[in-house]
């Protein structure tokens, strides 16, 4: 859609939110009026989308939502902050997507690119800025690299030049079928979604892909690579998911062809990303790690395999119907657990499934700061304490950043 297209059209922003804003903003600029629709102005808001020619939806309003739907049958366009950018955009896109992985797999391909194309490169989308925000600063020229949620990708009807798929496990999925904020229906929904970066590629562009996948998507450009081998390099980052995503970035570094000697040193120095597996503290030879982003239990499972050393586990939070029996078999095997402080809805659930051991305590905690402060004292030299909740944090903070912060501000001031 173009700007010229949205002019003397009633358009309408469904929430508020960050993209929101960042619409509203652009929009406004181009001298585009549109009202705002949200729950913090209109409890009834959903019944206003039908009123709209053009609707743009924020990535936290679930896109089948019944009132959307509605409304899309009866004429409104269904466009998103997202999408937009794609119709005006004049710069190559590289979008990266994925249940895990995503964010730092984004900053390190941006990290690579940067060292060849300097400030031409621009990094925006689900982390960085609004991708809207950077629109003036592109030239035909500019590379711009895309964190892309499931959320963002599931209506898209074009796709980045260069589209990377980390990995596909249930995450985001809503079980009480209410059609809650930044959630998916089904499994299906969710995975359909993430597919939907490669989608409407072109014969020229490139897609990098787990093999499995290959079978799954029709119309893909013939650029396409199967998921490259994790690479042994020189890195800060630990856990062998983590080497996967190293691979993934040095991948997309040959395809731009920046030299291999930039590459190594773009990932040797490369720290990685706050509350994904992120080193805290070092307190009286105990170690203490906020992986707060790990929000689904094959997250936690990738963080306890990064480590040899004991650990002391904290585990729970939110109950968004997912299966956690994998990483209950993996813990049940493990020698290096030596605790699993359980809080959060999810704490009485994941007691009965998690089966004590030899070597292995199991407790239940009213929040996380007497779970931390529990670990710590009982926890000897030389062993980790981990925060990797494996689960949402909505039942008790406002996202993962704010428990995560809340975890290294504990740690800081033991």
């Amino acid at each position: 859609m173009s700007i010229t297209g949205l002019k003397g059209r009633k358009v309408a922003i469904l929430g508020l939110g960050r993209e929101g804003l960042s619409t509203l903003k652009f929009l406004k600029k181009n001298r585009i009026k549109a009202d705002v629709l949200d729950v913090k102005f209109d409890k009834n808001y959903t019944d206003r989308i039908k009123n709209y020619d053009v609707v743009f939806r924020t990535p936290g309003f679930p896109r089948l939502h019944p009132a959307l739907v509605r409304a899309e049958k009866n004429g409104t366009i269904i466009s998103s902050h997202i999408k937009l950018f794609f119709d005006l955009c004049a710069g190559k896109t590289i979008g990266i997507t994925g249940t895990k992985g995503k964010t730092t797999t984004t900053f390190l391909i941006y990290e690579i690119l940067k060292k060849k194309y300097g400030k031409n490169i621009f990094i925006a989308g689900n982390f960085g800025k609004p991708a809207l925000d950077i629109l003036p600063k592109l030239k035909k020229d500019s590379i711009v690299v895309l964190e892309l949620s499931s959320f963002q990708l599931q209506d898209l009807n074009k796709n980045p030049a260069t589209a990377l798929i980390t990995n596909i496990t249930l995450d985001h999925l809503d079980p009480t079928g209410q059609f809650r904020p930044n959630t998916h229906q089904t499994a299906k929904e969710y995975i359909e979604a993430k597919l939907n970066i490669i989608r409407h590629q072109k014969n020229n562009d490139f897609a990098i892909i787990h093999p499995f996948l290959k079978n799954k998507i029709k119309n893909i450009g013939k650029g396409i690579k199967v998921f490259p081998e994790a690479l042994l390099l020189e890195t800060k980052l630990k856990g062998r998911h983590n080497l996967e995503n190293i691979a993934l970035a040095v991948e997309v570094g040959k395809i731009f062809k920046v030299p291999k000697e930039k590459i190594l040193k773009a990932v040797k120095n490369f720290k990685g990303i706050e509350h994904r597996l992120e080193f805290v503290k070092k307190i009286n030879g105990v170690s203490f790690y906020n992986d707060s982003a790990a929000t689904n239990p094959d997250a936690t499972l990738a963080a306890l395999k990064s480590f040899t050393e004991p650990v002391h586990l904290i585990l729970g939070g939110f109950d968004k119907g997912l299966d956690y029996k994998k990483l209950a078999q993996y813990i049940s095997k493990s020698k290096n657990i030596k605790t699993i402080a359980l809080i959060g809805q999810l704490k009485d659930k994941l007691y009965r499934i998690l089966k004590p051991k030899e070597g292995l305590k199991i407790k239940r905690f009213k929040n996380l700061k007497e779970a931390g402060l529990t670990l710590y004292k009982k926890t000897d030299r030389n062993e980790i304490v981990l925060l990797s909740p494996g689960a949402s944090s909505l039942d008790m903070f406002e996202n993962y950043a704010q428990r995560g912060d809340q975890f290294k501000k504990l740690v800081r001031q033991l």
